[in-house]
């Protein structure tokens, strides 16, 4: 089902919820999930445990980990096609990064039907959530944690499509499908009111597979940044933004992993880093999908450095697509040398490649050659799930990490009294610990690349706009950044200047997907199919 209006699939689940899911302790590199739903009773004699409620909340982190979420979409396919990231194809194909697409876009109706099937999952817990006799305290952190879910679930839908239907209660008939939309203010209203609440009710950090106050108030810092921004600039919001991720700081249950590159091999081989903590929240994946449990996520190997021969072994390169990689655009952004100090640059962006698809041994790349490499972020190298699968992988996908938080508390400071002490000091720690230059580089629609001080606000901003970039690239959150702060449309033009003018011939294909790019393209078009059974629902501006 593919793509499935989220009501019809929806309807033919109502009476059933999650049984069968083990949900296992969270210690050391554990996952939070190892076994996907698979069987399914009557709510009318369900929720009655403390397990009941956690085998329902489990359905409703399982929804979050599927190819119309992060498995796929989330993590590459809806976030892609922005100054970090292009298709390396020059094919045909519809993709959304590659501005070529319309509402019958499947990919579409995957992450609407997979982000409404979360909700509804969270609204059948919720409208029972009380039933069990049980702790408070734990009944409050699983109400806690499925009130929050839901909330992301409708952040990321109106991130993406704008107004949307905001349905806080099980659907309870199979022919309520008409829904109008909700204005976005109202969705915002409502995500901040379930947030906040859901805030008191969890427990503190314990693991990043699972929702904490850390990760609720690094994730408020961020709805309320995007609040402040492109399309309701209610700048009221930069306090709240700095209020939240202040508190993710001044508990000093995070800081950063002093090695850089640690991070993704942690993700990679199932590890966490407790020590540290800088990962937040993270979604799980598991396994190779052989056999019964079908957990793994798609963003390794789509993003891996280019190989598909059979060399699948622990400690080999593993199956690489390399179908989304790095524009020369970000790998200007780390200096214009050779060589730099910042550490980032030759872990995110990949300086060798394998000989042939039948031999991974490494070679590097031309040193003068930016344009033509893959991502580095994730190396399947480090996976010790074996054998490793051409097509799915274990390794977890990161939703937040406290180098994001350092830099959100720096955007709204900045943007509340221009670069102060603190701001600086937080944007620095981030610098710091890529061992990057005092300068600070940035990229912008009217200055290809210019180095820049941080003595104004303007000019600050310009700098934490490119250390987003070169910090978190791959992780999902760019082409958000530059439609929250209204520059899509010019970022991405220059890009394709940029590769017109630069990029070897082979790769001149690239600039067509920057060509397509239209205003428009801030948001997505509501799915063909939700608008043909739902006759409430109206179609975005200019799709």
């Amino acid at each position: 089902m593919s793509h499935y209006n989220y009501r019809v699939s929806i309807m033919k689940k109502l009476k059933y919820i999650f049984l069968g899911l083990l949900l296992m302790g969270v210690t050391s590199c554990k996952k939070f999930l190892e076994t996907v739903p698979q069987d399914f009773i009557s709510p009318v004699n369900y929720y009655s445990t403390e397990q009941d409620l956690n085998t329902a909340l489990a359905g409703v982190y399982d929804a979050f980990a599927q190819d119309g979420t992060y498995a796929r979409n989330l993590a590459l396919e809806l976030t892609s096609g922005t100054d970090e990231s292009f298709r390396k194809r020059d094919d045909a194909t519809v993709f959304v990064h590659k501005y070529n697409h319309d509402a019958s876009e499947t990919q579409l109706g995957a992450t609407w039907k997979q982000l409404y099937d979360a909700i509804n999952r969270a609204n059948l817990l919720l409208a029972n959530v009380d039933k069990p006799t049980m702790d408070a305290a734990k009944r409050n952190n699983i109400k806690g944690q499925a009130l929050f879910l839901r909330a992301h679930a409708y952040f990321l839908l109106v991130s993406l499509w704008g107004d949307v239907p905001l349905i806080t209660a099980p659907i309870s008939s199979a022919i309520d499908v008409n829904r109008a939309r909700t204005p976005s203010a109202t969705v915002y209203a409502k995500i901040l009111e379930d947030m906040t609440a859901a805030e008191a009710m969890v427990n503190v950090f314990a693991s990043p597979g699972t929702v904490s106050k850390s990760a609720i108030q690094g994730i408020l810092a961020r709805v309320c940044l995007k609040m402040a921004g492109y399309p309701l600039n209610d700048v009221s919001k930069y306090a709240l933004a700095k209020s939240w991720a202040e508190k993710v700081i001044l508990s000093a249950t995070h800081k950063l992993n002093p090695d850089y590159k640690q991070i993704f091999i942690n993700q990679s081989a199932d590890l966490y880093d407790l020590t540290n903590k800088e990962c937040i929240w993270e979604i799980e994946f598991f396994g190779n999908n052989v056999g019964t449990t079908k957990e793994g996520g798609r963003h390794a190997n789509q993003l891996g450095i280019r190989f598909t021969g059979t060399d699948a072994g622990l400690g080999t390169a593993g199956y690489g697509y390399a179908s989304i990689a790095p524009t020369g655009t970000l790998f200007k952004m780390y200096g214009t040398a050779t060589t730099v100090s910042d550490v980032r640059r030759d872990w995110t962006i990949a300086p060798f490649k394998y000989t042939s698809n039948t031999n991974s041994i490494p070679v590097n790349h031309p040193a003068t050659d930016f344009y033509n490499r893959d991502s580095g972020k994730w190396r399947r190298q480090f996976e010790v799930v074996i054998p490793k699968s051409a097509d799915w992988s274990p390794t977890n996908f990161p939703v937040l990490r406290y180098a994001d938080v350092l830099l959100m508390f720096a955007e709204a400071e900045n943007e509340l009294s221009g670069p102060t002490t603190l701001a600086l000091q937080y944007f620095n720690e981030v610098r710091t610990r890529a061992l990057a230059s005092t300068t600070y580089p940035i990229i912008d629609a009217t200055n290809p690349l210019a180095e820049v001080r941080v003595d104004t606000k303007d000019n600050f901003r310009k700098a934490i706009m490119s250390e987003r970039a070169r910090e978190l690239s791959f992780e999902g959150l760019r082409k958000m950044d530059l439609i929250r702060w209204n520059t899509l449309l010019p970022v991405l033009k220059a890009v394709g200047t940029d590769i017109k003018a630069n990029a070897a011939t082979s790769l001149k294909y690239s600039a067509v997907g920057y060509d397509n790019a239209q205003d428009k393209h801030r948001l997505l078009p509501i799915p063909t199919l939700e608008l043909s059974l739902n006759k409430s629902m109206t179609q975005n501006p200019e799709w």
